[in-house]
């Protein structure tokens, strides 16, 4: 085993143990997992493992993206929670909206460019949705209309309750 190799894998170790215990801490635990996916970026290729080691990179990034974007708009809506946001953080999220955003510019610019978007040949037919829902639910298309109202007339209730429950406060 190659000197490169052992050191990519102590980092993707090490990161990844950082990872859990900084935990407490968003942005320190995800800065820790983008540690870990670089070196074990770095130790598949050192490994010749060739194209997996730019899918898992790549892969692994954009899953930390969507974790660090949605994991901030989802901690603490309404903001009566936590303490004020600091800089460091605030540095950290425009980074990540800045890359994901960039990543699906230049993802969306590549699938432009070499044509993935054009249409060969003739359109598709498309089915209409009758035909679609008899394909999916069958001779059970009247049950699953029943159990969408229920789904729905449940939702409803569950909203009135919690507009009677502000109102109360």
């Amino acid at each position: 085993m190659s000197v490169a190799l052992c050191v990519g894998l102590v980092v993707a170790l090490g990161s990844a143990f950082g990872a859990i215990v900084l935990g407490r801490n968003l942005t320190r635990s995800l800065l820790a997992g983008y540690v870990f996916i670089a070196a074990l970026g770095f130790t598949l290729f050192v490994a010749d493992a060739g194209f997996l080691s730019l899918v898992v990179v790549i892969l692994g990034a954009l899953m930390l993206m969507i974790i660090q974007v949605f994991g901030w708009m989802l901690v603490d809506v309404d903001q009566d929670h936590l303490p004020a946001t600091d800089r460091p953080t605030w540095i950290a999220r425009s980074l990540a909206f800045l890359l994901f955003g960039g990543g699906l510019i230049l993802l969306m610019l590549i699938a432009l460019l070499t044509g993935e978007l054009a249409i060969d040949g003739r359109p598709l037919e498309l089915a209409p949705p009758s035909e679609i829902g008899a394909l999916l639910f069958g001779p059970l298309r009247d049950a699953t209309i029943l159990i969408g109202l229920t789904i729905a007339a449940g939702l409803l209730g569950v909203l009135r309750l919690l507009q009677d429950d502000a109102q109360k406060d």
